[in-house]
């Protein structure tokens, strides 16, 4: 199950840019949304997963976030992305924040770090999701002063 996990964390972040809008519609996850012109992705990989399954991503994160802190148990991805002439852009030169909420209502707001991913930029940071249970997390893009705001539920089990 852990594999399978993993596997679609990098999978939703790298397969939905080649995509064209229908297809995107067609994918239709809980971990992709659309909020006005971009598409918003999380994926969420335990440091554990990370570790022992993806060594050169996991070092490529601490290398662009540093080490994870002693609670944090866990990395938020986010991919942002828009329709450009019938091609996907990854957008990289916005401001983009996330705040997961635990069940118990415990609630971390960061600035998400960028880092380079095979598209283009992503965005990410380390948290602590060690409680299991319901997880809402808010993704904050801050651009040429607006703000775009989309939230996703994600089950920790």
């Amino acid at each position: 199950m852990k594999k399978i996990k993993g596997l679609i964390f990098l999978l939703l972040i790298t397969l939905t840019v080649g995509l064209k809008a229908e297809e995107v519609a067609a994918l239709s996850t809980p971990l992709t949304k659309k909020v006005n012109d971009y598409y918003v992705s999380i994926g969420v990989m335990s440091i554990g997963e990370l570790k022992s399954n993806f060594p050169r991503a996991y070092k490529l994160l601490v290398k662009h976030h540093g080490e994870p802190g002693k609670r944090d148990t866990h990395h938020v991805a986010v991919s942002i992305w828009k329709q450009e002439n019938g091609e996907f852009k990854y957008i990289s030169n916005v401001k983009v924040e996330a705040e997961v909420r635990s069940q118990l209502m415990r609630a971390v707001r960061k600035e998400l770090g960028k880092y380079p991913h095979q598209y283009g930029d992503n965005f990410g940071a380390w948290f602590d999701m060690s409680d299991k249970g319901l997880y809402h997390i808010t993704v904050v893009i801050h651009e040429d002063g607006k703000k775009r705001v989309v939230d996703f539920d994600y089950l920790m089990q």
